[in-house]
């Protein structure tokens, strides 16, 4: 089974994600839409474990003392490779950059070369044409999603199940 460490959304900020998009997603009911209730943001995949307790243990060192922050929506895009994903990222934040790295630092394993970025994915689809690659591009750079809410515990998923929740101070 795989863990993940992961920041939740709750119902209210979930529903304004979903009322900021709406008149977007009536444009695009063909898109593969995230369900509401799989809102997240992965801050640490472990991949598969062997030991879930030193796993725990080693996030309780690394969350012992961190704190609270806010994150702000910055804009609504979009990736291809085998298909299309649309995301919301959102602003860089200190803390929870520190956070990764601190992860990292005490799993040797998992190090990794890129920045964090906190980044929602919203939607997939298969690749469209050129022309509406570009419409579908313009669209979202006129897209406004303005959400912002404080992240005060971080979550611990084995699969989809939460298993361990992790308050920050």
């Amino acid at each position: 089974m795989k863990l993940s460490l992961k920041i939740e959304f709750s119902d209210e900020t979930k529903q304004q994600i979903i009322d900021q998009l709406s008149d977007f997603r009536k444009q695009y009911p063909q898109f593969q839409w995230e369900k509401i209730e799989n809102y997240n943001i992965l801050v640490h995949s472990f991949g598969e474990f062997l030991d879930k307790k030193s796993s725990i243990k080693l996030l309780e060192t690394a969350l012992y003392d961190k704190n609270t922050f806010y994150l702000y929506s910055f804009e609504v895009a979009l990736t291809i490779g085998n298909n299309i994903v649309l995301y919301l990222d959102f602003r860089r934040e200190k803390e929870i950059e520190r956070i990764s790295e601190r992860i990292r630092e005490l799993s040797p394993s998992m190090q990794s070369s890129e920045k964090y970025v906190p980044r929602l994915t919203l939607a997939k689809y298969k690749i469209p044409s050129k022309q509406q690659y570009f419409v579908i591009k313009k669209r979202l750079s006129n897209l406004e999603v303005d959400i912002s809410f404080k992240v005060n515990k971080l979550s611990l998923f084995e699969g989809e199940k939460r298993v361990r929740v992790f308050k920050l101070l």
